[in-house]
């Protein structure tokens, strides 16, 4: 089997679901498409940007059947009743915890929901009545630090599953803190997102 490719899902919010004319809608669709089709990948280990457990350490969904995370507010009230099927691996969990001590990483194993870096860019990419992922999906955390080399670490950490026909997929955006954008605008650039 050859490495699978690891995939960044650029997501907004979660209106992304519904906003069909946008670049971005067609672009995810390809992707998933790309994947289910020509990756066909054993299963799935996500990171997001909404999931940051700790400076020092990193977290790993351990379960098998998880709800979602509505990660957001101000939006219609559908948004809050979205629904998207995902099914964990304690057996790939479990393989994740193994990489990341490993790799000297500390991590432990928690029972946490998806949230809309996940199932938002997932709904459009892998629309589950026209291209189902139909493989285990586990989330993983961030550190909750902007430290390069520690998020790098965590890369590293996962290549071997690679090797084993799991893909990698991590979603967010470049500048992801919303409120902080939005204050930016009112005054001058920042160095971080010019």
């Amino acid at each position: 089997m050859t490495r699978t490719p690891v995939y960044f899902l650029s997501h907004g919010g979660p209106n992304i679901m519904e906003d069909y004319d946008h670049p971005a809608y067609k672009k995810l669709q390809e992707i998933g498409r790309e994947i289910t089709q020509k990756v066909k990948p054993k299963a799935v280990v996500v990171f997001s940007a909404h999931w940051q457990a700790s400076p020092t350490s990193i977290q790993v969904n351990t379960a098998e059947l998880t709800d979602l995370i509505y990660d957001y507010y101000g939006f219609p009230d559908h948004y809050y009743k979205v629904k998207y099927p995902n099914v964990g691996s304690k057996e790939l969990s479990s393989r994740v915890l193994s990489a990341l001590k490993a790799a000297n990483i500390p991590a432990t194993g928690v029972s946490r929901g998806l949230d809309h870096g996940v199932f938002a860019p997932f709904t459009v990419a892998f629309d589950p009545k026209t291209n189902p992922l139909n493989v285990p999906l586990v989330q993983v955390s961030l550190f909750d630090s902007d430290d390069a080399d520690q998020h790098y670490r965590l890369g590293e950490a996962m290549q071997g599953l690679r090797e084993q026909g799991v893909a990698v997929i991590v979603s967010g955006m470049a500048v992801h803190n919303l409120r902080d954008m939005w204050q930016a605008m009112q005054r001058p650039a920042q160095i971080w997102n010019v």
